[in-house]
């Protein structure tokens, strides 16, 4: 029987959507809602299906059934380079850095579709180019400030500790002044100080975003969250605030009893 807790007008939510990979049901008739200003959490157990959502939503992987809706607006086919242009921002599991490109450079490509010149416009060298790209370029930088990573802007992904990758990779996510941020494991590889710095910077950002956030850290969800989504094998087998989710009996069996963690 299908999970549903009732939400009134989510800013972002899935409608049965199903997922079949290689002949595998990964996702099975899922619907969640994330209401706007809130920290939503998405959790489950390894091969629950928590990154395939991220990924339709995404527009990397296409559903069999099912829709996506923004706002209450149903939405076609997403192109995954046209997505800031929903307000949507994503980080990946690992930092997703590219090696050659400065931690600057990094940022910035992060903002790169939200300026307005086109390619023809930055080619003949019209002067609003020049602003446009100053102006990014600033946005990054005061992004980096915030993040505490500004000294590192000129230096290489491969040059950095992996705590400062994954701020780097946040900035990215973070410049294009997103609606809605995808986190998919932001604590991944860091250490108990550096994740605490990270609840306080994912708590300061709502109201004026909407978070939604894949993570194995249940100290972090229990913390961050106003409202969690279980996942198990592909379906939603739970979902509330983090004091329900926490005695709910299928996900102490299903995830939470797993890693002795309630």
């Amino acid at each position: 029987m299908r999970y549903v807790l009732p939400l009134t007008d989510p800013v972002l939510a899935t409608r049965s959507i199903c997922v079949t990979l290689s002949g595998l049901r990964i996702l099975d008739d899922v619907s969640i809602g994330i209401p706007e200003g809130t920290v939503t959490g998405l959790i489950g157990p390894n091969g629950a299906g928590k990154t395939t959502v991220f990924n339709v939503i995404s527009g990397f992987v296409k559903p069999d059934s099912g829709e996506i809706r923004i706002d209450g607006r149903k939405l076609g086919h997403i192109h995954p380079h046209r997505l800031t242009e929903l307000g949507i921002a994503r980080t990946l599991q690992g930092v997703g850095l590219f090696p050659s490109l400065t931690a600057l450079e990094n940022v910035i490509l992060g903002g790169s579709s939200r300026v307005k010149s086109g390619i023809i416009a930055q080619a003949l060298a019209m002067p609003w180019t020049d602003t446009e790209q100053a102006d990014l370029r600033e946005r990054a930088l005061a992004i980096m400030t915030e993040l505490g990573v500004e000294s590192d802007a000129a230096r290489l992904p491969g040059e950095l500790p992996y705590p400062i990758q994954k701020r780097v990779a946040l900035a990215r996510a973070l410049v294009s002044d997103p609606k809605i941020l995808l986190l998919d494991e932001p604590a991944g590889g860091i250490s108990a100080g550096d994740m605490a710095d990270l609840a306080r910077l994912i708590m300061s950002w709502v109201p004026k975003r909407t978070v939604l956030l894949v993570e194995h850290h249940m100290e972090l969800v229990m913390e961050v969250c106003d409202l969690i989504w279980v996942l198990d094998a592909g379906k939603v087998i739970a979902a509330g605030t983090p004091e329900v989710v926490r005695q709910d009996p299928a996900v102490l069996a299903a995830y939470l009893g797993q890693d002795g963690a309630a």
